[in-house]
């Protein structure tokens, strides 16, 4: 009997570990799932097996004895670890989206692989060493119902924790809003839920208070998300006209999705002002806050150029200085400059004085397009102050190619004059906020007539913007 004993030893457990080495190199190869269980059946369980049958088989020794009852120890925790490891690699390692397996959360999977460790140390305690577990276990459930009396708030936060995590209704990178708090979930564990909220500060919410108020996930079904917006107009001003007004100025916002488009709807009457609604879809909860502030600030370029009224309470207070000592910068010495470095700097300074103080001067802010490709010219505009950019669409391009800078003193539109060339060739976009002097097409064509100089002028212009398109293509227009 001994001499089969050490023939296992000798022989068995070499070839053994060999084949257990090929079959660890194999499914290595194959990512196989129940690899780490494989490992741990040549590392662990086979190197405490051998010492097992070396003490008591080979050597003779009694059961009683420490080393091999510490041996034998060994051997069931590394069988209990193995048994564990193969279990969590069938069930849910690679388990397919949707499946049960894969909606068990991390937190319940380690909760209950604590539970067997603990269930099968007792049966190694209660065999191995002859422990009696009747006053182990009445003083495990004593000390459990003091520990739970004085840790029950944070015995609620973990036991909401499993029922959070198991149900999942929040996630990691998931967007909530919980009493107020929007932020982003960056840390899930047992306690509580880590929320980075939109200045950068971490916002920690107990397990028990998020399972007993509502909240909202900004980040289910999908992640785009609608954005609300209120504005005031005038009593005087036309609902429908503003309400159209709105929904255009958000559409030619970077970042608003066309479906569902922007819809502008009127909430309410209020004392001195109609209060307007706008609905606006991003494709992220976290670009809401920037593209509103984009949209805000588009609106008031927009609605002042339009004529509309935003009435909200002011208060101008009078100059200590006397009236007679007050100045306020007329039209004509502030945009006066621009108009002299412009194609009408030849015209007389009377002709140049008129131009600043009768014709309409509009805002515009950074990122608008003043005029696109494509789009008929009804009015030639003069920058005045800001600068923008002027943009090309080569014929299956597909991003526009800037062409040029145009600063203080330039102009576009140029092609108005010319009615065989009725639509704009290239595309305007503020690069900062602009102030435009804009002449119609039926003033211009007097002032042409009066001054045939100003034609030339204009065509000049338009003429280095074409080649400097054409250089653009690389071949004439």
């Amino acid at each position: 009997m001994l001499l089969s004993w050490v023939s296992v030893l000798v022989f068995g457990f070499p070839v053994a570990m060999v084949l257990l080495g090929e079959a660890i190199r194999r499914l290595q190869r194959r990512h196989n799932p129940i690899l780490p269980a494989v490992r741990i059946l040549r590392n662990w369980v086979m190197p405490s097996l051998t010492l097992q049958i070396l003490l008591v088989q080979v050597m003779g020794l009694s059961r009683a004895t420490t080393l091999v009852r510490l041996s034998e120890t060994m051997l069931w925790i590394s069988l209990i670890y193995g048994a564990l490891t193969l279990l969590n690699s069938i069930l849910f390692e690679g388990a397919p989206q949707g499946s049960w397996q894969a909606k068990v959360p991390q937190l319940f999977r380690d909760l209950g692989r604590f539970l067997l460790v603990l269930l099968g140390s007792s049966i190694v305690l209660s065999t191995v060493w002859g422990a009696d577990l009747g006053g182990f276990l009445t003083a495990l459930g004593v000390g459990s119902l003091v520990l739970g009396l004085a840790l029950q708030d944070s015995l609620g936060n973990i036991f909401s924790g499993v029922a959070l995590l198991f149900e999942q209704p929040v996630r990691l990178g998931d967007w909530v809003e919980i009493d107020g708090t929007r932020g982003l979930v960056v840390e899930l564990n047992w306690r509580a839920v880590h929320l980075l909220n939109s200045d950068k500060n971490l916002v920690v919410v107990p397990n028990s208070e998020l399972g007993k108020t509502s909240f909202t996930n900004l980040s289910r079904p999908d992640r785009t998300h609608i954005q609300s917006l209120r504005f005031h107009f005038s009593l005087e001003d036309p609902p429908n006209l503003v309400k159209r007004m709105l929904e255009v100025a958000a559409m030619e916002i970077p970042g608003v999705l066309p479906e569902p488009a922007p819809s502008a709807t009127l909430s309410s009457y209020n004392e001195s002002s109609i209060t307007y609604g706008l609905e606006v879809c991003c494709e992220r909860v976290e670009d809401a806050s920037s593209l509103a502030d984009e949209i805000m600030g588009r609106v008031w370029y927009v609605s002042r150029r339009q004529g509309f009224t935003m009435p909200y309470p002011t208060r101008v207070l009078a100059s200590a200085l006397p009236a007679s000592d007050r100045h306020v910068p007329d039209r004509e010495s502030q945009y006066l400059p621009a108009l002299h470095n412009s194609p009408f700097a030849k015209l007389p300074p009377a002709v140049l004085r008129r131009l600043a103080s009768t014709y309409p001067v509009r805002s515009y802010g950074a990122a608008e397009v003043m005029l696109r490709q494509g789009v008929p010219v009804r009015e030639l505009s003069l920058i005045l102050q800001g600068e923008a950019e002027l943009l090309w669409q080569s014929p299956g391009g597909s991003s526009p190619l800037t062409v040029g800078i145009l600063v203080p003193g330039e102009c576009f539109g140029e092609s108005v004059v010319q009615l065989r060339k009725a639509n704009s060739e290239a595309t305007v976009r503020a690069r900062t906020d602009l102030q435009l002097l804009q002449i119609d097409s039926d003033s211009l064509a007097s002032l042409i007539d009066e001054y045939p100089f100003l034609n030339r002028e204009l065509q000049a212009v338009g003429e280095i913007r074409h080649q400097a398109m054409a250089a653009l293509l690389r071949e004439p227009l």
